[in-house]
């Protein structure tokens, strides 16, 4: 019997890295160009400023041009559905830790500590650092070993949770983030991790 299909990880890691501190490198010329007399360092009174400036719906564009690259991407991957999600995952995962590590090399801003606009689309998503690079290894964590067949609907549960916990600023008016949201959504989005001796993994 032919051995199962694998995600190419090293090709998809290298992408992952040079396309991580490629969009660091960008946003950095964004800020510069958004914020020529400093850029404010405090996420929560960010989008009062940025909303009226044009460079904004750059912002919204590049983020979209992000999310295609990276599914395009997997989609070149692998052959299964299942498998293109793994490697979306993972590419993502990785994207997003480089990203924010490239940009603390080069800015020193923001720290794991520190809140920042993690994306716009939809609305802004605003949440601690630590927070999203705790969901981007998961994602690398699934994409590498890939899902219980049976638990998926725990991850999708996860993930609504975790956006919901991403936009709550939106909803209460800027109280600080919701751990009571974070702490169940990261441990529904693991629990589709496979289980040795469970069920047979995706």
């Amino acid at each position: 019997m032919p051995d199962a299909p694998r995600l190419p990880l090293l090709p998809l890691a290298l992408f992952a890295a040079a396309f991580g501190l490629e969009e660091c490198t960008v946003v950095v010329y964004l800020r510069h160009l958004a914020f020529p007399h400093g850029y404010p360092a405090a996420a929560d009174g960010l989008m009062a400023h940025v909303a009226s400036l044009e460079v904004y719906r750059l912002e919204i564009a590049r983020e979209a041009s992000t999310i295609v690259t990276l599914a395009v991407l997997a989609w070149l991957s692998g052959r299964s559905a299942r498998l293109r999600w793994r490697a979306f995952l993972y590419a993502f995962g990785l994207w997003d830790i480089v990203y924010y590590a490239g940009l603390w090399a080069i800015t020193g801003y923001p720290t794991p500590l520190q809140n920042d606009v993690l994306f716009l689309i939809p609305v802004p998503w605003v949440a601690p650092v630590w927070a999203a690079l705790a969901f981007a290894a998961s994602f690398v964590a699934l994409g590498v070993l890939g899902f219980d067949s049976g638990r998926a609907w725990l991850f999708a549960g996860g993930l609504l949770m975790g956006f919901a916990s991403f936009v709550a600023a939106n909803v209460d008016g800027g109280v600080g983030y919701p751990l009571w949201l974070f702490v169940p959504a990261i441990a529904l989005v693991l629990a589709a991790l496979p289980v040795q001796g469970g069920a047979r993994s995706a």
